[in-house]
């Protein structure tokens, strides 16, 4: 009843299968490779395929520049390597940024460009891919349908020439896309596309189903025509088509369907393409699918809900000279009583210029049923006979029985019963000619068995969905005892760490009450040292008084000199000791200190009229107890003799005293007077002198060197060597 709409409708979409069409699974597959892949040629092929894709999707600014960025490595690759193959791919992807970017002259020079690239370096397979878009894609210049005809056989030709079989294929595709109007060759091309897909063992028919599918409509067949829909659609689930893909065969199932006055299946089918048309993103698509859905809820006397449907079409402004969105307003408007908005839309219609078989059927019948809705069958009757002639000439059966139809009621509202009767046997015999039993259930067997392998199919889905369901509880439980087995051994090592640290710290307390107690002791022993270095003193100045005691009941000179020599000896013992037990540092003695303290001693201790000068040049060197006593003894020697000796002949004198350090280990003591000095020919050794004895004695004693020199007065010299302390 509906073929003429429904014919105008199914050929639509643009089916413009590209054939350097990259599909989303494609894609994903380059863009992984692409950083793994260290063959430069190879690399430079992925990066031809990502920019190809973003080009194509198009779905902002970004994919054109990501486009552009990819083409550009890949062209520099080609130019390095010598890839003209390459070159030409990436001069063909310039040629489509330009024309996503709107610029029809870039475009058209680049295509130049790209040709006269292809034909001088004869890369057949490339000049095809180019002549193909040029016929596919007619953005780049304004060209008429036989000139872009003219375009994909010279694709098929160069196709053929370069033995590419799929690109042969793709171009008898596109030439069966083109023979629309002419079936039989339509078909032959179509035909021609599946063979060499069926060869190549290319499971993809889907693409190729879709013309042949609109063949079979066209010339009625539409036994055949469902048959090739359902295979189609079971094809494209299997081969994961892209939404495009489903919505175009979802639209041609729906009408098929209509058309067998499969209204169920119609509907659902109507339904599941304005999906994949909303996922798909493009408005063309979105709006055919709405006015099919539209058109059905109508013809199924759903007005109200096809007029919003209707409504959600953004693209149509009432202008604009458009057969089926004027029609389709005008019969809602008419079946809500709305006339005065019909009639608008009545007039549109008339005014329309149109050259189009199909517009102009679809005009007929569609101003055809206006008129019988609104009481005006007398005007109808001439287009109805137009319908009816292009239906003759035509052979399609199914418009001539709407014709038919439209006669009866027409006839009917006149009062002419004679000829009402007539058209009306006309009708049911036409109608029981297409729609009879055995027909019928052809189509219920065809929908059985499409119903039966998709049943079939989803019931090895579940499987699979099922088995993928278990390996995933299986993963589950590995997981979950995993993490029973993780939290078990964390629970002992935070144990074992827990116990650790105890056993740490019970140690550590441990030796905090060890390091306690040996502060006691370390206090206790410096208390002890102190008290040690402070009776040694004490006895030191007990013998001292003793000996002061003792000379007082002496006359002898010589005995009273010993005892004073003896005092003045243990005066520099005990001056040490004296230092240690006030001091803070029990190991060691500041010998600048010393020094001064016992020249002064000394000095008070000798009542001498004679005026002696005290130098005293020493550096801040701290020494231990075992090198310090023989150091202030050696002193006490020599500083004593140069008072009692150096200066018997003189009124004044000097005496200068050094203790420094030469290097990293050695240090230096020097006593030096400008008194008389040694007489002549005096030798060290052999000496019985109880001082001079004593003091290299002494020296002997820390390990150091003693010298004399006996120039302008006396000089002594102690060089020795630092020791360590031990406390």
């Amino acid at each position: 009843m509906k073929s003429k709409i429904l014919y105008a409708i199914i050929i639509l979409f643009s089916i413009n299968s590209y054939s350097q069409y990259i599909t989303k699974k494609e894609f994903e597959k380059a863009k992984k490779e692409l950083p793994l892949e260290t063959d430069q040629i190879k690399k430079a092929r992925l990066l031809n395929t990502l920019a190809l894709y973003y080009v194509r999707r198009n779905e902002s600014l970004q994919d054109i520049k990501t486009s552009e960025d990819l083409k550009s490595q890949s062209f520099e690759i080609g130019k390095e390597f010598g890839a003209k193959d390459i070159i030409a791919t990436s001069m063909h992807i310039d040629i489509l940024i330009a024309v996503q970017r709107k610029n029809s002259e870039l475009a058209t020079m680049l295509k130049n460009k790209a040709l006269e690239y292809t034909q001088r370096n004869l890369l057949k397979n490339q000049e095809a891919e180019i002549y193909r878009y040029m016929g596919l894609d007619f953005e780049i210049q304004s060209t008429d349908s036989i000139t872009r005809e003219k375009y994909i056989r010279k694709a098929n030709t160069l196709f053929k020439e370069a033995h590419n079989l799929y690109g042969e294929g793709e171009t008898y595709a596109d030439l069966a896309d083109f023979c629309e109007n002419t079936p039989d060759t339509a078909f032959k091309y179509a035909k021609k596309a599946i063979a060499i897909k069926k060869h190549l063992k290319n499971p993809e028919f889907y693409r190729d189903y879709t013309m042949v599918i609109r063949v079979y409509f066209g010339r009625g067949m539409f036994k055949e025509g469902l048959a090739h829909a359902l295979q189609a659609d079971l094809n494209a689930e299997k081969s994961h088509a892209s939404p495009r893909w489903r919505c175009i065969i979802y639209n041609q199932l729906g009408i098929i369907y209509e058309s067998l006055n499969m209204h169920h299946e119609a509907l659902i089918a109507y339904k599941r393409g304005l999906n994949m048309a909303i996922e798909s993103k493009r408005p063309n698509f979105v709006e055919t699918l709405r006015f099919n859905l539209a058109r059905y809820l109508y013809d199924n006397n759903k007005i109200y809900e096809s007029l919003a449907v209707m409504k959600d079409i953004k693209s149509y402004e009432a202008k604009d000279c458009n057969t089926r969105y004027q029609s389709m307003y005008m019969l809602l408007y008419t079946k809500l009583k709305q006339y005065n908005k019909a009639k608008t839309y009545y007039k549109q219609l008339l005014q329309c210029d149109r050259k189009d078989a199909r517009e102009i059927a679809v005009a007929n019948r569609s101003i055809m049923r206006y008129l019988l809705m609104t009481g005006q069958a007398d005007k109808s009757y001439f287009y109805i006979n137009e319908l009816k002639k292009q239906a003759i000439l035509e052979k399609d059966y199914r418009q001539l029985l709407v014709a038919e139809k439209a006669f009866y009621s027409a006839d009917s509202a006149v009062g002419n019963c004679a000829a009402a009767l007539e058209h009306f046997k006309n009708y049911k015999v036409l109608n029981d000619s297409i729609f009879n039993s055995k027909n019928s259930q052809q189509y219920n067997d065809l929908q059985l068995k499409y119903d039966t392998e998709k049943k079939d199919k989803n019931i090895v889905l579940l499987k699979q969905q099922s088995v993928i369901h278990q390996q995933t509880i299986r993963k589950a439980e590995i997981l979950r005892y995993l993490f029973i087995a993780s939290f078990l051994v964390l629970v002992l090592l935070i144990a074992l760490l827990y116990n650790r640290s105890r056993i740490k710290q019970r140690a550590q307390n441990k030796i905090n009450e060890q390091n306690d107690q040996l502060k006691i002791l370390l206090s206790e022993k410096e208390w002890l040292i102190k008290e040690i270095h402070h009776r040694v003193k004490n006895n030191l100045q007990i013998v001292i008084s003793l000996l002061s005691t003792q000379s007082e009941y002496l006359e002898n000179e010589y005995a009273l000199a010993a005892i004073q020599n003896s005092q003045n000896r243990m005066y520099a013992m005990s001056l040490i000791h004296q230092k240690l037990y006030q001091s803070d540092d029990l190991a060691t003695i500041d010998m600048a200190w010393y020094i001064q303290e016992l020249v002064s001693y000394l000095k008070d201790c000798f009542h001498t009229d004679k005026k002696i000068n005290y130098e005293l040049d020493t550096e801040c060197i701290e020494l231990d107890v075992t090198q310090a006593v023989p150091l202030g003894l050696i002193l006490n020697e020599a500083v004593s003799n140069a008072i009692k000796y150096a200066f018997t002949s003189k009124d004044s004198g000097k005496i200068a005293i050094e203790l420094t350090k030469q290097d990293s280990e050695n240090y230096r003591l020097v006593i030096k007077d400008n008194g008389v000095g040694l007489p002549k020919g005096f030798e060290l050794k052999g000496q019985d002198s109880l001082g001079m004895n004593l003091m290299v004695g002494l020296a002997n004693q820390i390990n150091g060197i003693f010298e004399i020199e006996n120039m302008a007065g006396l000089t002594i010299i102690i060089t020795f060597k630092k020791r360590n302390t031990l406390i």
